[in-house]
């Protein structure tokens, strides 16, 4: 069977309008088994000839090989190119954004991390919306190894930090987009009490990274429409706790 694509490239030019119009309602047709002769014809208002007429110029001589014809260049198309399922897709890109992430990982920068956490004071960790549940987490680790420590997601409680924070304090800023203005400038605040501000965001944060004292990149998502996954900033945060517990006597 020939290639229905180069069929109508080639003879498309002999149709008349209407056969033009029931070539391309075809084209358009996304379910091509179950297309049947009178859809076309109550839909474009013509009579069966016509279809007929267009599927000869074709070089078809009905309608059924003409999409058979169809139907064998598509499963063709897909045994060159197989569509993906969106789970696949998905386990696709979480695997690109994982090695891109670990590329950027510096093992120095992490161990200087580690060094302020440990010596800090008190650490204020701070997440907004989905990286919220990333700083809750990443607190209760620093809790387990006898850190003080608190998590912040409220906005005014966040804005409070500024009032408190002191030179002895580290603030660590988890953020999936690296692009919250109010938080921006509540770290400037914090910064100007000269408090070591820590931050683990993607790569596009230009701004949260030149505020920040020590920052951790990841993956900046290419789809800034789709719901971002924080699971590159869980990462992030199990690399600086696997290498804190090294550190900190109570764990030797």
């Amino acid at each position: 069977m020939s290639d229905i694509y180069k069929d109508i490239n080639s003879n498309y030019e002999k149709l008349s309008e209407t056969e033009r119009e029931v070539i391309n309602f075809v084209l358009k047709f996304e379910d091509i088994e179950n297309l049947k002769l009178r859809d076309i014809k109550e839909a474009l208002y013509i009579s069966n000839a016509t279809v007929i007429r267009a599927c000869k110029k074709l070089n078809y001589e009905t309608f059924s090989e003409l999409k058979d014809a169809f139907i064998q260049s598509r499963e063709e198309k897909r045994s060159v190119y197989p569509v993906k399922s969106n789970f696949l897709q998905e386990l696709d890109r979480i695997k690109k954004d994982t090695l891109t992430t670990l590329e950027l990982v510096d093992e120095k920068n992490i161990d200087q991390i580690c060094n302020c956490l440990i010596k800090a004071r008190r650490i204020f960790c701070i997440g907004t919306g989905s990286s919220s549940r990333v700083a809750s987490e990443f607190n209760h680790k620093l809790k387990s190894v006898d850190l003080w420590t608190n998590d912040f997601s409220d906005k005014m409680l966040i804005e409070h930090i500024p009032q408190i924070s002191t030179v002895e304090d580290v603030v660590v800023v988890f953020s999936l987009s690296g692009q919250v203005e109010e938080i921006d400038e509540t770290i400037i605040k914090i910064k100007s009490n000269r408090t070591t501000i820590i931050s683990i965001t993607n790569m596009a944060a230009i701004k949260l990274k030149s505020i920040s004292t020590y920052c951790l990149l990841t993956s900046n998502p290419s789809d800034q429409k789709r719901i971002c996954s924080s699971l590159m900033l869980y990462m992030m945060s199990t690399l600086i706790y696997e290498k804190l517990i090294t550190k900190v006597p109570s764990f030797e």
